[in-house]
């Protein structure tokens, strides 16, 4: 038995705790011991404390267990009126923390007792506090305005690489001015690397104004795909199936596409990342290597970028069961083809592109949306489904309705993180795994040596917008868009049955 030391006290807690999802779900929380060194460290002696590790390691449930010996009267950190505070580059995010608190508080007390425990969870609000004391835990997102007036006895501050840049140090300021107004209060601060020196989070992890710190990152000098490095950043590697697994298979891929390396050091290897880091969509030696002739074989998905009114669309149709990928795209016929390839800088390049047949030019000042699907349904057969960016999604279905189009699941996509995100994964995924198999294409070409993604730290990627990463306005990437979603669907196993639109007028 260990003595009764607060770190001993709070490790032996978190083994009662019971966890919920992932590899172990429904069994005891067991501290592994890169998370007991943590414990001993941050909270074996005063100061604030800083955790850096790669990305699905379980660090959010440690701290999940660390802020629930706040609010439990059971926990060696309760105590009358004391506070822990969650904050996240967004309420959202900080909801991931707030949530882990929950479920280890349900599976010891159910929490349906509201005479012993106030929950407040809504869209805006996440409170969980024990009326007989006081003591609670509440998230907030990174905004300095709600910061003030808080006197936490425990800050936790997750990804501070991922907060706003332009609020960041405010928003420590804030923390930092709440926690003194609580003798013995403690700031912990947890993530991926930061790119920059500069960053707050980085001078932490050096040991400036800390009472410990802890990194588990791989070096420069260290081969990226070895499993001792992989170790380094991820010491939870050993103890969880799904992380191996994940790893193997993102080395894998990061092998096979340069693009794919940046992201698999940053966050991977935890060797540090931007606030926006940006990356080709697919490296040239990868598109090069997997362009080929592959049969029509069944019917294919649809992907869909409308676009602006002025600008691009695109269709692009890719076969599951062979690979096959193929693009046709229209811009509106004012100005000509000749005079927007000179004020975009690229010459001749979308006149090339029509003389193949792959580029062409419809509407007057708009593109002409019917007269683009009329061609794809004509050139490529009737889609078994469609996949496009909601954001015009009514008016599409008002299109193809309009131009007979026979019912298809429809599947609307957003192009944020989420969506976006998960699409732009897949993609890739699909092209390093040989699954994909673009015919030869100016169009495509051009539009992937466009492309750029823009990614957070927590490993999310999506395709940039013009303002976004850098993206440059010429040699449009609109067919790229259509192929990302048309890909993505296609070679996803079993997706949820989407919405399918009605005829006007159908029952």
């Amino acid at each position: 038995m260990g003595k009764h030391t607060l770190p001993n006290d709070l490790i032996a807690y978190l083994g009662g705790l019971t966890l919920a999802g992932g590899d172990r779900d429904g069994e005891a929380f067991t501290v592994l011991p890169w998370e007991r060194k943590f414990v001993r460290g941050a909270f074996g002696q005063p100061g604030h404390a800083a955790l850096s590790v790669a990305r699905g390691n379980g660090k959010s449930a440690l701290v999940a267990g660390i802020a629930a010996a706040v609010v439990d009267p059971s926990g060696p950190l309760h105590g009358t009126r004391r506070e822990c505070v969650a904050v996240a580059s967004s309420f959202d995010q900080s909801r991931i923390i707030f949530e882990d608190v929950l479920s280890f508080l349900r599976a010891r007390y159910g929490l349906e007792n509201r005479k012993l425990w106030r929950l407040q969870d809504s869209a805006n609000r996440a409170i969980v506090e024990y009326r007989a004391t006081g003591a609670r835990v509440r998230t907030i997102g990174s905004d300095p305005a709600k910061a003030h007036g808080l006197r936490p006895a425990l800050a936790l501050i997750d990804e501070p690489a991922q907060h706003d840049a332009a609020k960041t140090d405010r928003m420590l300021a804030a923390i930092r001015t709440g926690l003194g107004k609580v003798p013995g209060s403690k700031m912990i601060a947890l993530g991926t690397a930061p790119a920059g020196e500069d960053h707050w989070f980085a001078k932490m992890l050096a040991g400036s104004g800390v009472g410990y710190a802890q990194s588990h990152a791989a070096r420069d000098t260290d081969p990226p795909f070895a499993v001792r490095t992989m170790r380094k950043a991820n010491p939870s590697m050993d103890h969880l199936p799904s992380l191996a697994a994940e790893l193997r298979a993102e080395a894998a891929d990061a092998k096979l596409d340069d693009a794919l390396l940046p992201g698999f050091r940053a966050l991977r290897l935890n060797m540090g990342v931007s606030d926006i880091a940006v990356q080709v969509l697919i490296g040239v030696d990868t598109w090069k290597r997997i362009t080929g002739d592959a049969p029509r074989d069944g019917r294919p998905v649809w992907g869909l970028d409308l676009g602006q009114s002025e600008a691009m669309a695109a269709c692009s149709a890719f076969w599951p069961a062979s690979g096959r990928l193929e693009s046709v795209a229209t811009f509106p016929t004012v100005p000509t083809l000749g005079e927007r390839g000179l004020q975009d800088g690229v010459g001749s390049l979308y006149q090339r592109m029509a003389e193949r047949g792959e580029l062409l030019a419809t509407g007057g000042e708009a593109c002409d949306i019917a007269a683009l699907l009329r061609e794809a349904w004509e050139r490529f057969g009737a889609p078994a489904a469609i996949a496009a960016d909601r954001w015009r999604a009514d008016e599409l279905r008002d299109i193809l309705t309009r131009i007979g189009l026979p019912r298809v699941p429809f599947h609307e996509r957003g192009q944020g993180f989420m969506d976006g995100g998960q699409d732009v994964r897949d993609f890739r995924r699909a092209c390093v795994e040989g699954k994909v198999r673009p015919a030869p294409s100016l169009l495509l070409s051009s539009a992937m040596a466009e492309a750029r993604t823009v990614g957070d730290p927590a490993g999310n990627w999506k395709l940039a917008k013009s303002a976004q990463g850098g993206r440059r306005r010429k040699a449009k990437d609109d067919a790229a868009a259509a192929a990302i979603l048309a890909v993505a669907i296609g070679a996803r196993p079993g997706p949820a049955p989407p919405r399918r639109w009605r005829y006007r007028g159908a029952a």
